[in-house]
């Protein structure tokens, strides 16, 4: 069953190539999902793919990162089983430009991720 995770780093991550890195990674794993860079200074973005895959992903965006990035900390958010993949590939996307609009925004925008209680 696939797995998902939302996640943010913070640290040195822009301006190192850590979404680039991260996109070689997510692809040499077959990982799909995207990344991209915040206002804050953090890189946030979704992992999909087997619990083994996401694992590594997790690790990597935790431990490892782009050559010249320096991490201080990765959180891992909504991680659980989905039914199916929401991505194909994995894509670097355009920075968001407001407080709390990259998570919203990819729950908004994605409707099978859209829950309205």
């Amino acid at each position: 069953m696939p797995r998902t995770a939302d996640f943010e780093v913070s640290g040195k991550v822009q301006g190192v190539f850590f979404r680039k890195c991260t996109k070689d990674q997510a692809e040499s794993l077959g990982v799909c999902g995207w990344v991209r860079n915040t206002h804050k200074g953090t890189v946030e973005g979704v992992i999909q793919g087997t619990t083994d895959k996401v694992n590594s992903m997790k690790h990597w965006l935790s431990e490892v990162g782009s050559p010249q990035s320096v991490i201080d900390s990765c959180t891992f958010m909504n991680e659980k089983n989905i039914d199916e993949l929401e991505f194909e590939g994995f894509t670097i996307k355009k920075r968001s430009e407001f407080i709390g609009a990259g998570l919203l925004y990819a729950y908004i925008s994605n409707a099978k991720r859209l829950h309205i209680v």
